[in-house]
């Protein structure tokens, strides 16, 4: 028989995500680390979620820092996730906004090293002047490269552009960090557009010789997401037998 005495509570067993994630079984590493905490982690791992298990792994962090903070932590990030795994990242993406970074020469000066450390550790750069926002327009509509967006009036042409195919009363305000945009931008607006979009507005730019600093408007975010997307069409091909 067994002795009498104080039942042992068991803890709760930790829900399915938040166990540790066996990263070496991964055929592919994409590491990607973003100036915003919120709104841009949300949306890569909404892509994310679009990969066939097991295939790639994205590790995506929020820093709250910008433009060479965040290039900085991209390199740690990378590092770490080595010594953990012992396996080396295939991509490492930077994503930051030049904001109104040309306000300070001491912002001009980081914002430029960004540029530069990023290339020398190999670190991929997808910025946008002003802001991330502007990739989440051009899901919408045509923009000129002709004349500077400050970020104001690209959060109120979002605005704009959302409430008109909203078919309820109810307008859509847009706050910064606010996830809801993302999910809305995903169903409503058109990707293969945006992509197109901002490609003609690198090339514009490219054309002018403007530097990131310069060239507003302007994203790089659509290269990483066809890079995101051409992995997907990889991993989810299956031949035909």
């Amino acid at each position: 028989m067994a002795k009498r005495g104080k039942i042992e509570k068991k803890l709760p067993l930790r829900e399915t995500e938040e166990r540790p994630v066996q990263r070496r079984k991964y055929k592919y590493w994409v590491l990607i680390v973003c100036e915003d905490e919120k709104t841009e982690p949300y949306y890569f791992g909404v892509i994310k979620k679009q990969f066939p298990d097991e295939t790639v792994f994205i590790h995506s962090v929020g820093t709250g820092r910008s433009s060479k903070g965040v290039v900085k932590k991209a390199i740690e990030e990378k590092q770490k996730l080595y010594e953990e795994s012992n396996k080396e990242v295939d991509e490492v993406w930077a994503v930051f906004d030049k904001d109104d970074a040309e306000k300070s020469q001491g912002n001009v000066q980081r914002f430029e090293e960004a540029f530069n450390l990023a290339e020398k550790e190999n670190v991929k750069v997808a910025y946008s002047n002003e802001a991330f926002e502007l990739w989440l327009l051009l899901h919408f509509i045509d923009i000129s490269s002709e004349k500077p967006i400050p970020r104001a009036e690209i959060n109120s042409q979002l605005e704009i552009c959302i409430n008109k195919g909203r078919k309820n009363s109810t307008q859509f305000v847009y706050e910064h960090g606010d996830t809801e945009v993302i999910d809305i931008v995903v169903k409503s607006g058109n990707e293969t557009k945006a992509i197109e979009r901002a490609d003609r507005l690198n090339a514009e730019h490219e054309k002018e010789k403007h530097t990131p600093i310069e060239a507003n408007p302007n994203t790089k975010v659509n290269a990483l997401v066809k890079s995101l997307r051409e992995l997907i069409q990889y991993y989810s091909y299956t031949p035909d037998i």
